[in-house]
């Protein structure tokens, strides 16, 4: 391999791995049926979530992600949310940030934007769990990744139909290839 060949591997290396990410996320367990007393009462309606920093130093941006988040998707699942729902705790057990611009110089390199949760609702107990590692991506998509998923596990509970956002399709004609 000559000299410009490997600059080239390189360059595209280095750009492939500055802009990488993972992410997970969990919920509650799906594989056992749902409790019909519960998910009745889940489909009255659930309150916006509490959270718990648990000595955390959270910002305030991201406690409203989360929130927002967990709005748009129980409204996408058909889940009334109200002021006198179920209530919901969101108890944060691990939480990291970067600052953006160690994400933006550094991408992976700086760490990643962390937030995994337990989530309590009405007596069950769950865990939420997303990280961010690219230079694109920090803790405002994290905290709408958690807020999501803690509206898709209370759906869950309630035996609804988790409602996710759908890919755009191409125009008639036209490939993703």
């Amino acid at each position: 391999m000559n000299v410009r060949n490997f600059s080239r591997s390189a360059v595209v290396s280095m750009i492939l791995a500055l802009t990488g990410c993972a992410s997970t996320s969990s919920g509650p367990d799906s594989s056992r049926g749902v409790d019909p007393a519960l998910a009745a009462t889940l489909k009255q309606g659930v309150a916006l979530p509490t959270i718990e920093s648990n000595g955390h130093t959270i910002d305030d941006e991201v406690k409203s992600g989360v929130i927002d988040a967990f709005k748009k998707q129980a409204d996408k699942n058909g889940m009334l949310v109200s002021a006198n729902g179920v209530p919901v705790k969101i108890t944060v057990e691990e939480y990291s940030t970067r600052s953006a611009v160690a994400r933006v110089m550094l991408g992976f390199l700086a760490g990643g934007d962390h937030i995994k949760a337990r989530v309590d609702v009405s007596g069950k107990t769950y865990t939420v769990e997303d990280t961010a590692r690219s230079s694109i991506n920090g803790i405002s998509l994290v905290a709408e990744n958690v807020g999501s998923d803690v509206a898709n596990g209370i759906a869950t509970l309630a035996g609804v139909t988790v409602n996710t956002i759908q890919r755009q399709q191409p125009p008639v004609g036209m490939t993703t290839r």
